[in-house]
């Protein structure tokens, strides 16, 4: 049973409570002139104290969705717990949320268990807006994500691609099937592992596990900081605590092997440094002030990608897979293009990527319908503001669902249907076209989406270009398990297997 159940069963006991805590929350609740009460967003009915937490659940953006749907408002106020929480659901209040007030919600909330497993929120997804927060995503966009950088490691992508395509082929050979999900797993651990220290995620693998299931826990302690004794008691503290001391241990060590590689043999050559080696050279020539790149500040920077570039990516690679399995016309489309542009090469370049457009197009569709992240990373309210006419007080939390935005009929015709062709308008997601945004938008936006989708239409390309697939036993595409499971990143609840034959 995980943190998320052991949270949730504390609540039925909080109620008891209840009546004094309301009239706490009652007495500190801003008594606005009856003359003119502050304009708010609809809001479904809430609890005392704990609001409207006993809605969210194991799929919260789709509790969100259908909330957002019943009260057919595209954005709403709930409270989890003592905060408000503003639910943007449609393309429309996104582009105005992002455009007009992108300042004002750039901060992030402050969740106890990221700032401790994040060197105090030093990663550039956990740390607060500020000066701090800018000078260290400036150092990632510039030193570890440029297209220069991107570009740079396409030996690493085209090597591990090479090992899955040879692993896949002696899958092919036997006659069994290949875990679809495994393969995206590991290789995306490893090739995110190579760019990032120069080695395999080997060591890293049960620790990445572990990190993961830890930041999809709900911990009710940051939305009723009352009950934060309620992590020490089901036991989230210490495994937080001992999931960080091993992550820092590990890091230490990576830091010290290249410090002492970087003394013995000189500068790394160029255009081949690790991620690690890039910043430890910044550090060393000036590029920034140890203040802003210190030992912990690189550690946290590492994690970043770690964390960023992951389960994300293996999601994302799940997902597609599974779409195209399901859907034979797609397959056998994008085999077509593929195929065309490669002309029998075994070895697919960037520029031969740059032509497949269909592939592109098939991406998209998929991050349309499974963004890894369905619900994004809660921004908070600087001050008091006024957004979409409606009034909302400092230290509000911001939710964009994602997963609702890329469903929305009003901004997608048959939603549910997987047609890459509709983005045959050259529309291709970059955090301005707001009817899909899998990547966030504004300033917050994350960094690494060229980064994400160099290795993603490398590993998709080779999968549909080498091999034909089927599905095992006897299964019918119609009958293929599309569900999902639960968070931080939305996987397929069961692993997908297929059989892989070589062309």
């Amino acid at each position: 049973m995980g943190p998320l159940h052991y949270s949730l069963l504390i609540l039925p006991s909080v109620l008891i409570l209840s009546t004094y805590y309301l009239l706490l929350l009652l007495k500190r609740r801003r008594s606005p002139s009856p003359d003119n009460p502050p304009r708010l967003p609809p809001s479904p009915p809430a609890l005392p104290v704990i609001g409207n937490l006993h809605q969210v659940g194991l799929y919260p953006h789709r509790t969100f969705a259908a909330l957002a749907q019943r009260y057919a408002a595209p954005v709403m106020l709930l409270r989890l717990g003592s905060k408000p929480a503003l639910l943007v659901s449609t393309a429309g209040a996104a582009r105005e949320l992002f455009k007009s007030h992108d300042l004002l919600v750039s901060t992030r909330m402050r969740i106890r268990t990221f700032e401790r497993l994040f060197y105090d929120a030093k990663t550039v997804a956990s740390a607060p807006h500020g000066e701090y927060w800018r000078h260290a995503r400036a150092t990632c966009v510039l030193h570890l994500l440029s297209n220069k950088k991107v570009h740079s490691f396409a030996p690493v992508r085209i090597r591990e691609t090479e090992l899955m395509v040879e692993r896949i082929a002696d899958a092919s050979r036997r006659g069994v099937a290949v875990d679809l999900s495994d393969v995206a797993t590991c290789l995306s651990n490893d090739v995110i592992c190579r760019v990032s220290f120069g080695d395999k995620a080997g060591r890293f693998k049960v620790l990445l596990e572990e990190l993961m299931k830890l930041l999809g826990g709900f911990f009710v302690g940051d939305f009723i900081p009352s009950l934060g004794w309620v992590n020490r008691l089901v036991g989230v503290d210490r495994r937080v605590d001992k999931t960080f001391k091993e992550f820092d241990e590990m890091l230490e060590s990576i830091l010290v092997e290249h410090r002492s590689k970087d003394r013995s043999n000189g500068s790394v050559e160029e255009g081949c440094q690790s991620f690690v080696d890039v910043l430890l050279e910044a550090q060393r020539d000036g590029k920034t002030t140890s203040h802003f790149l210190g030992r912990d500040n690189i550690k946290a920077l590492l994690m970043d990608m770690l964390v960023g570039g992951t389960d994300t990516s293996a999601t994302l690679l799940e997902w597609v897979m599974a779409e195209l399995l399901k859907h034979p016309r797609v397959m056998k489309k994008l085999q077509h293009e593929v195929r065309t542009i490669t002309k029998g090469k075994l070895e697919i370049s960037d520029s031969d990527l740059d032509q497949m457009t269909y592939l592109k197009q098939v991406m998209l569709e998929t991050l349309r319908l499974h963004p890894p992240v369905p619900l994004l990373g809660p921004r908070e309210l600087i001050e008091d503001s006024t957004i979409m006419g409606y009034e909302l007080e400092a230290g509000t939390l911001v939710f964009t669902n994602a997963w609702a935005i890329g469903r929305d009929p009003r901004s997608w015709d048959e939603p549910e249907e997987f047609r890459p062709e509709r983005f045959t308008n050259g529309c291709l997601d970059r955090g301005q076209d707001f009817d899909v945004i899998p990547f966030g938008a504004g300033r917050r936006g994350c960094p690494g989406r060229a980064f994400a989708l160099a290795i993603n239409e490398l590993v998709v390309a080779n999968l549909v270009g080498r091999f034909d697939w089927t599905l095992p036993d006897g299964i019918k595409t119609k009958d293929l398990d599309m569900n999902e499971c639960a968070l931080p990143t939305i996987h397929r609840r069961y692993h997908l297997r297929a059989m892989a034959i070589t062309i």
